[in-house]
Order: C-alpha cells, then structure tokens, then sequence
C-alpha cells in the first residue's frame, strides 16, 4: 500500500520544533498501517528554517523514505527566508533524495536565480534515470539561471537509458519566469535534447521576438517523432508573430495527440493564426481547448477559426478569443459556425474586448442553442445595445459572466464597411496557401 506524506496544518513557517511534530505525525501514520510505502512527499505551502530541513532530511533517510518516493513536491518552501538560509533549505531538502529514484519534482515558487539552481542541482543531475517531470515555474530564472539549467538538463549521463535528463522527460513546466530572448535559447536546447514530450509549458517568460522563433523553430526541428505525444503545449506570451506562427504551425502539424493550445498573446496576427489554424486540422488531434486571446486577429483571421470549428466540433470544449480585434463580422463569423457545426461539446466560451456590436452579438444569441454543454460565457467589453444585451441575457441566462465594461452608448457595426464578396475566397485562398 502507497500514500503520501504532506504536513498537517495551514501556511506557516515551520521551526525545528514545528518539524519535530511533523515528524512524529509522520511516523505515526507510517505505523498504523502495515507494508506502507511512501511514494510522494509534499513539503509545498510552508517556510522551513534550516533547522527545521535538517530534521526532514535525517527523517527522509532515516526512515528509508527517500528511497521510495517518486514524486517530490518541493515547490515554496522557502518564503520569507533570507538568501543565505533560503539557500541551505533548498540544498538540505534537495540533498535528501540525491540518491533516490524520483519520476517527478516541482520547485516552484521559490526565489531561485543561479544559486539557487547549484542549490537543487542533487535532486536534478542524480535522477537522469528515473526523472519524468519537471516543474519550475515561478522561479524568478534570469538568462544565465536557464541556461544552468539547460546544463544540467543536457548534460551527457554515460550507461543510462537515457542520454541526458532533458531526453527522457514526457513534462517540463517553465511558467513565469524572466528568462527573456537567452532563457529561450537555453529552452531551445532542452527541446533539442527531448523526445518524449507530452505536455509542455513554456510562458511568461518575457520573451522578445527572436527568442519566441528561435523556440518555435525547436520545436519544429523534433520531427514528427519529437513531438508526436505532446498533448499539451502552453506557449502564452511569447512573441512569435508571424514567422515564429509559420515554424509553430509545421511543428503542430505533427501532434496528432494535442488536446490543449494555449498561445494567448502571442502576436500571431491573421496570418500566423491562419497559419496554426490549418496546422491543427492537418494534425487531426482531438483538440479540447484553443485559447488564441490578445494575438490582434481581425475579421480575418476569426474567419480561419470558424473555418475549422467543425473539425472540432465533438471534442472543443474551451474557446477562447478574447482581447482581439474581430468585430463583429469576425465574431458573427465564429458564432455562425458554431450555429452550423453543432458544438455540443463547448464549456467555456470567451469572446470578450473585440469591438463587436449589435451584429455579433445577435449572431452569439442565435448560437446558444447549438451549446448544450455551455457552462460559462464571456462577452465583456463590447458595443452592445441595451436591446441586444437582453436578448444575450435571455439566450444564457447565468451563464453570462455579468459585462460591467459593456458599451452601450454606440454601435461600432456602423463603421463596419460593407462585406467584400471576395472576403471568403480570399480567406480560402490564404488557408490553401499556407504551406507546413
């Protein structure tokens, strides 16, 4: 029998005397129950004092729990602490399973930069074998700390199965850090070294535009056997704009597993989002959630999405466009497939900030009964009448989040210039002519 072993109590800073209760606590669940095995611990959501990791440590080897766990929990442990003791936290716990067989670690949350990397290197480079999953998000990771991190991740590991550490993930989760355009050359470098990925997260890294390619053309350089497992890509705020969307699309062409895209602020712009769009129908995965918010898409490129909505239609149940420049041609557009294709399965839907009016809007009324599974609308921050935001109000009910940031004084459809007839062929013609 397995289980977990997470300290009792809510946020605090714990002590050596604080830890000694945790371990006794510990000792008595271990105890109570016979052929116990300890495959996780979770040491997340409270501040140690060095003292108080060294009394954990000698527990986890004591105990022979560090031979066990699997997966290590290590995320915010070090809040509040002073750099130098922050430091010797992270190194005394990171020391404990050095010698372990551990498939999972999560550091984030804690104030790291280099040191801190040098400070968690033994709970990294000892676990080349085993290690599957990697979190550090949240870090605070300057340049040179991700290219330390790169080092380790990549560093040859002679008689294992796997060469390096980074070829054996299936996860790696770098979320919110400060990396910039050299953070993305060191994650590059992991991607070119990985080929078992599975859901990847790499956003919020205050990338500029040359870093965002230069990731975008790593993962297109894994081939159709780099990344062909990858269910999950989150690549939110890099800047790829279009040449960065064009290298995306070849490398989403080949993830018939992908279930999740999220490339919110991406600067992708119509012809990047054409581009992506014709990737994922190339790709014929079972997508679930596509979240393309604040990539300044116009009536365009919102055309390109409902274009291929009906690729989708059993399986999208997120939808989010929110924070673009659509109108309410390029709304009406989404909503009308939507009308057409039956998306029974949507759950979520976020069409807020596009300059839509009137049109849009009675297009998003007309839809709802084509989303039976509709759990929650977002349309704030349009140019609705007081007419047609009552009709929205009839058609969903509780489901429309309340649009505090509505306007109603004006209709922006007023200065929408009449519909070109070429519009579809153009739109056709741009979709065809995008070569992955």
């Amino acid at each position: 029998m397995s289980t977990n072993l997470i300290p009792s109590g809510n946020r605090e800073v714990v002590d050596a005397g604080r830890a000694a209760e945790i371990v006794s606590e510990w000792e008595e669940q271990m105890t109570s129950l016979e052929n116990l095995t300890i495959d996780k611990v979770v040491l997340t959501n409270k501040s140690y004092t060095s003292e108080a990791a060294q009394i954990l440590k000698d527990f986890f080897l004591s105990s022979g729990v560090a031979g066990t766990t699997k997966v290590a929990d290590l995320s915010d442990i070090i809040a509040s602490r002073m750099e130098d003791e922050g430091l010797e936290v992270l190194k005394t716990i990171c020391d404990a399973f050095e010698n372990a067989f551990l498939e999972e670690v999560d550091l984030s949350d804690n104030a790291m930069g280099s040191k801190g990397v040098s400070a968690c290197a033994s709970v990294l480079s000892a676990q080349a074998p085993t290690l599957r999953k990697l979190s550090l998000c949240n870090n605070g990771l300057s340049d040179t700390s991700m290219k330390e991190v790169a080092e380790v991740l990549c560093r040859p590991n002679e008689g294992n199965e796997h060469p390096t550490i980074a070829h054996g993930l299936t996860k790696i989760h770098f979320y919110n850090n400060m990396s910039g355009d050299g953070g993305c050359t060191a994650f590059a470098e992991i991607l070119s070294n990985s080929s078992r990925l599975e859901d990847v997260r790499f956003s919020g890294t205050r990338a500029g535009r040359p870093g965002s390619v230069r990731v975008a053309e790593a993962m297109d350089a894994l081939g159709p056997m780099g990344v062909g497992n990858v269910s999950r890509w989150d690549l939110a705020d890099n800047t790829f704009g279009v040449d960065g969307g064009a290298a995306l699309a070849k490398a989403l062409a080949r993830c018939p597993k992908l279930v999740y895209l999220n490339l919110r602020d991406c600067t992708l712009e119509d012809e990047g989002t054409i581009s992506v769009c014709k990737a994922l129908v190339e790709s014929g995965c079972p997508l679930q959630h596509l979240d393309l918010s604040g990539n300044e898409i116009t009536s365009k490129g919102a055309k390109a999405v409902a274009s291929i909505l009906k690729s989708f239609s059993s399986t999208l149940t997120v939808l989010f466009m929110e924070e673009n420049e659509m109108t309410s041609r390029g709304v009406a557009a989404i909503a009308d497939a939507i009308s057409a294709c039956d998306m029974s399965a949507l759950q979520e839907v976020k069409l807020g900030m596009n300059e839509c009016g009137n049109i849009g809007g009675r297009a998003i009324v007309a839809a709802a009964p084509k989303m039976s599974c509709l759990k929650k609308i977002e349309l704030d921050a349009n140019m609705f009448s007081e007419e047609v935001v009552e009709l929205l109000h009839d058609a969903y009910g509780e489901l429309l989040v309340e649009m505090e940031d509505n306007d109603d004084e004006e209709d922006p459809d007023e200065d929408l210039e009449e519909e070109d007839e070429e519009d579809v062929d153009e739109l056709t013609s741009a979709l065809d002519g995008v070569k992955i």
